[in-house]
């Protein structure tokens, strides 16, 4: 057979790699890009939450009345292990998405841009071939190679281009977070409002969220750590947390999936290659949030690869710009946030209801974060080494 050739193959059809190709193709489009998604669909299956803030999704589409909007989000409320209920944010807080329908949008304005998109084809190798690249892939045709100049890797948390390509993408045991989520229908909370739940008992390292996807309908899941879950799966949290908060609900369908709570990889380019989204970790440490991350990396990806393109030199060297951009954009951030976690998962429930209960009495119009964390220090002195951590 011979081999399909393309300037720009993207490998992974989710919202990273869909920005990719549609700002690639906007950027520059004599160039010849191709898109490959491992499942069958674009949007399918679903492995998150699907909420985003206003202001993150806001920069790549305008989510006021659009079709893959489940739900507006004006309050984000969080639950103490007790139950004390702390209103975090007020306001345009953000969305829940319908991804089976967000996905083929971004898919749909890629296409437009003029990218090809191939879904139900899998990556299965790569090599390094002169300038460039042939990655063997498997799909409804068969096997075969694409020869592409560069490639883009943003094949999730369990890709593997990133490490054909020599780079290390480990994640040790304490960094992975296991997850469960059903779509359950016939429940009552506030539909305005987004929910997290924290506690050893509810998600032991982890939380568990309340997302709505409309009046009595969510995506109610969690997140635990496996080191910290006495051998009990993320899916019996779950079904417990489920019997207990939610006993009337009816479940519509579940996915499970792990999460990665690290820090970005130190090294997220490689000759002709660029690694954005999950695949180079790129995801808030502190709450697991990762969609608006990846479309940010895969917008920024797509600038510097079609540059380098154009000036004919897709060293690492010369694409070392796409890390150190990152790092300023957001891996810094998440380095501090990293940092905030791990002195998080080390409080009991006792210390963090407490906390619930100092942040309410601060009053809601004042509760900027210079507040809270001057209150929360004047009485939890304990604090002191985690906000030390975030600031240093």
């Amino acid at each position: 057979m011979i081999p399909r050739a393309c300037d720009v193959l993207i490998v992974g059809g989710g919202p990273g790699g869909l920005v990719a190709a549609r700002e690639i193709s906007r950027a520059n489009p004599s160039l010849d890009v191709l898109l490959i998604e491992r499942d069958r669909a674009i949007g399918a299956p679903v492995r998150c939450g699907e909420g985003v803030a206003t202001a993150g999704i806001s920069e790549f589409l305008d989510p006021r009345g659009a079709s893959w909007v489940s739900r507006h989000i004006t309050k984000m409320i969080i639950w103490a292990p007790d139950g004390t209920e702390v209103l975090a944010a007020e306001g345009d807080v953000g969305y829940v998405l319908d991804r089976s329908r967000f996905e083929p949008e971004l898919a749909a304005e890629a296409g437009r841009e003029g990218a090809e998109i191939c879904v139900g084809t899998e990556a299965t190798g790569l090599r390094r071939a002169g300038d460039g690249w042939e990655v063997s892939v498997r799909g409804l045709g068969g096997e075969q190679t694409i020869r592409a100049r560069l490639v883009i890797a943003a094949d999730g948390v369990e890709g593997m281009v990133a490490r054909w390509a020599g780079l290390d993408t480990r994640v040790p045991a304490r960094e992975m977070e296991s997850c469960a989520q059903y779509l359950v229908a016939g429940i009552d909370f506030d539909p305005d409002a987004l929910y997290l739940h924290y506690g050893n008992e509810v998600a032991p390292g982890g939380y568990a969220w309340v997302f709505p996807k409309g009046i009595g309908v969510a995506n109610v899941g969690l997140g635990i750590l496996a080191l910290k879950a006495d051998g009990r799966p993320a899916r019996q949290y779950l079904d417990a947390y489920i019997d207990r908060y939610f006993p009337t609900g009816v479940k519509t369908g579940y996915t499970v999936g792990g999460v990665i709570v690290h820090t970005t990889i130190k090294r997220t380019v490689a000759d002709g290659l660029l690694v954005c989204g999950d695949a180079a970790h790129m995801v808030n440490p502190v709450s697991g949030a990762g969609i608006v991350n990846a479309m940010k990396a895969g917008r920024l990806a797509a600038h510097v690869a079609a540059d380098a393109l154009a000036k004919g030199d897709t060293s690492a060297a010369r694409m070392q710009r796409y890390h150190d951009e990152w790092m300023a954009l957001l891996g810094d951030d998440h380095v501090r946030f990293h940092r905030l976690k791990e002195v998080f998962v080390k409080f009991d429930d006792d210390f963090l209801n407490a906390l619930a209960q100092t942040i309410n009495k601060v009053p809601r119009e004042q509760r900027s974060l210079r507040r809270v964390l001057t209150s929360a220090l004047v009485h939890h002195p304990t604090l002191f080494p985690a906000v030390a951590k975030y600031f240093l």
